[in-house]
């Protein structure tokens, strides 16, 4: 995602009218459609999403909702602020809980942005549409590829080898639970008990049968396919349609912390 995919013309302030440093970003953001004209403070920003790449550059990033868009907005002279500032650009990135944007992508446009030649070509742009023609800031690449970790359920439930499955189907009918794992001491993945497991199980034991005394290790399956929250999204997703998986185990470093259902997996990229 780039940032010229979030910038649209009606996004840019420019010339940006404002008598302090904070109307302009309540401009900004009344122009990005996020807030009315009066109704934020910069104090409601905490320090890490209040950004300056020099002193005439000012970063925000809000967070919060759903999706990403950005704000720009150029100033003709400088907006006063606390401590002296002498604000003239304002760029605020709205980063919504499953827009992708990383700290670290952040990290890079603030280097970007603090950049004299970047800078130089904002404060001297005559229109909206130069702003737009700038390569090097809107080609900045803001979000990477979609993670597992990013749409995985986190794990609510876990069971030991010895628990009897009558314990696990209850524990499943209780939570409306489609899978529980099954862990050894150090909380790694040995196997996975599905609720058709379970219910097979608990049909036998309402039969007579001898699954009374069967425990969760007698009933789960061992080979088990996890991925990681670091792994691509698509890779996952191509995983579970080639094997037919309704979910897979998300694992941290040997320990299982979710599950990638194959519901969330069709959201995400409907969503995309």
């Amino acid at each position: 995602m780039k940032l010229a995919e979030l910038l649209s013309q009606k996004r840019i302030v420019l010339p940006l009218e404002a008598e302090s440093l904070e109307e302009g970003v309540r401009r900004v953001l009344h122009q990005m459609q996020l807030t009315p004209a009066g109704g934020v403070s910069l104090d409601g920003f905490s320090e890490s999403d209040l950004r300056k790449p020099s002193p005439r550059t000012l970063l925000v990033v809000e967070r919060g909702g759903e999706g990403a868009v950005a704000g720009l907005g150029i100033s003709p002279e400088p907006l006063p602020g606390e401590g002296g500032e002498a604000v003239r650009i304002i760029l605020i990135i709205h980063a919504g809980r499953r827009s992708r944007i990383r700290e670290e992508a952040l990290d890079a446009l603030v280097d970007l942005l603090a950049d004299p030649e970047v800078e130089s070509a904002l404060l001297t742009a005559d229109s909206k549409a130069t702003v737009l023609g700038l390569s090097r800031l809107m080609g900045f690449r803001l979000a990477g590829e979609m993670r597992v970790g990013d749409y995985m359920t986190p794990l609510s439930y876990r069971i030991f080898p010895d628990t009897p499955i009558g314990e696990v189907a209850d524990l499943m009918a209780r939570k409306s639970l489609a899978a529980v794992p099954v862990v050894g001491k150090g909380l790694e993945v040995l196997g996975i008990i599905t609720s058709g497991e379970a219910l097979k199980h608990t049909l036998a034991g309402r039969g007579g049968g001898s699954s009374q005394t069967t425990l969760a290790r007698d009933v789960m399956s061992r080979s088990v396919l996890c991925v990681t929250e670091d792994q691509n999204l698509n890779d996952a997703a191509t995983m579970m349609s080639n094997r037919d998986l309704a979910q897979m185990p998300v694992v941290r470093e040997g320990e299982i912390v979710g599950f990638l259902t194959r519901e969330a997996v069709l959201r995400a990229l409907l969503s995309d």
